[in-house]
């Protein structure tokens, strides 16, 4: 018979779990809050991604207008820079962003009004900001879900927050600056919180629809498609014609591009997409934006001899089809111009403001209940002041030091921890 001391399991002490579980769940609460707070600093940045293309290649020529001929001699020139790419993009110029750019798989480049490759487009801080907001740097897939599910996150406090106040709309201009720290917080949180409702909840809702397309058509895929995701894409974006190798010459893309002058005068084409180029199976895309929609473009179907086919439905079709190819504007900002622009801006700085007051309050109660957590709250306030100065490090660092470009995330991501260290060691001093 085993001694009964041998046999006794040892008892953890009730108070001593419980202050373990809080700890890690005040952790978790942080670690949620600053995800949430580096995807909306990155996604309020991103609204003015074509005003940062241009600081950061100020010597491109300046393109108002590509015209049918030009734009046939883009593509050519893109082709002989890269024949074998699969696809191949002109971006045409817009009101917001007045320059043109060629694009094949591998390679991507500024052309000028006669559509002569000007210079290699290169956006090293765009592309590393973009990854930011869409991914945080993590695989690509996995990141947008990621990304996606803290859209849903966002979403759900947004609604909840409005049902756990019901007089959040009576107080909605209360702020009680005469009160305690915590009471301001609070009604700094709820009054911001109420006034950019609008904004935060579209914006989380069609954040978290982008993302979770990712998830959900890599779970369609191989329960319906056989795995093919392309397949997945076809009822919104249109299908793929049959693939046919044979040599062909290029595209009409001019043909097209006078039809849409001639037929569509009103629908700028902000995009043009040529699939399988060269070949004779080979199809053209014009995308044509169709003022005071929030459908980012109608997608106008041709074949290789610049022949009108259809259209994919984006402007006309299905309701499924229109709310699709709307979430990026909203998601965005993009429509309205430079004011909507500058609105979207305000408002994802406000929400940060909320998200930042969300966690003071956080802290201010622990700290009246006398469990204050001073090393957290000291890391908290590193990471939210350490995160938008080290955007705008990376930005002048890689404008002076073009090798940095390589190493932005992680520039980025060792100096938060850093931040936040150092937040943290200097409250507990």
């Amino acid at each position: 018979m085993l001694d009964a001391t041998l046999t006794e399991i040892p008892k953890v002490p009730v108070q001593s779990l419980v202050k373990r579980a809080l700890s890690a769940h005040a952790t978790l609460g942080i670690a949620i809050s600053a995800v949430l707070y580096i995807i909306c600093l990155s996604g309020t940045v991103s609204v003015f991604k074509d005003e940062i293309h241009r600081i950061e290649q100020r010597g491109e020529p300046s393109v108002s207008f590509l015209s049918p001929a030009a734009a046939q001699v883009t593509a050519a020139n893109g082709m002989l820079a890269e024949p074998e790419t699969a696809h191949l993009y002109i971006h045409m110029p817009t009101a917001q962003y007045d320059r043109a750019i060629v694009e094949t798989d591998n390679k991507e480049t500024y052309v000028n009004a006669e559509g002569v490759m000007s210079g290699k487009a290169a956006h090293p801080w765009s592309n590393f900001l973009i990854d930011l907001h869409y991914y945080l740097h993590l695989p690509k897939s996995f990141g947008m879900i990621v990304v996606a599910i803290f859209g849903v996150f966002l979403f759900a406090m947004s609604i909840t927050g409005f049902i756990a106040h019901p007089r959040v709309f009576k107080d909605a201009f209360a702020f009680r600056r005469s009160k305690s720290e915590q009471i301001k917080q609070v009604d700094l949180h709820n009054r911001l919180s109420v006034w950019t409702a609008p904004f935060h909840i579209s914006n989380s809702l069609s954040g978290a629809m982008i993302g979770l397309a990712v998830f959900s058509i890599a779970a369609l895929a191989p329960l319906k498609y056989d795995g093919d995701r392309e397949a997945v894409y076809s009822p919104v974006y249109g299908a793929e014609p049959v693939v046919d190798a044979a040599v062909a010459p290029l595209a009409r893309i001019d043909l097209a591009l006078e039809y849409m002058a001639e037929q569509h005068p009103d629908k700028p084409v902000v995009y043009v997409i040529l699939h399988d180029p060269q070949t004779a199976g080979q199809y053209l895309q014009i995308m044509a934006a169709h003022p005071r929609r929030l459908i980012y473009a109608e997608k106008y179907n041709f074949n290789g001899q610049g022949d009108f086919l259809d259209t994919t439905g984006s402007a006309d079709g299905t309701i499924g089809q229109q709310v699709a190819d709307s979430v990026y504007k909203v998601h965005f900002g993009q429509f309205g111009g430079m004011p909507v622009k500058i609105a979207f801006g305000f408002f994802g700085i406000c929400l940060m403001f909320i998200i930042s007051a969300g966690m003071n309050i956080y802290f201010l109660k622990r700290r009246n209940k006398g469990r204050a957590a001073d090393g957290l709250q000291g890391a908290w306030k590193g990471f939210i002041w350490g995160a938008p100065i080290l955007l705008f490090g990376t930005f002048v660092a890689v404008g002076f030091y073009p090798a940095l470009a390589g190493y932005l995330a992680v520039i980025f991501w060792i100096g938060l921890v850093i931040s936040g260290l150092a937040g943290a060691l200097t409250a507990l001093r």
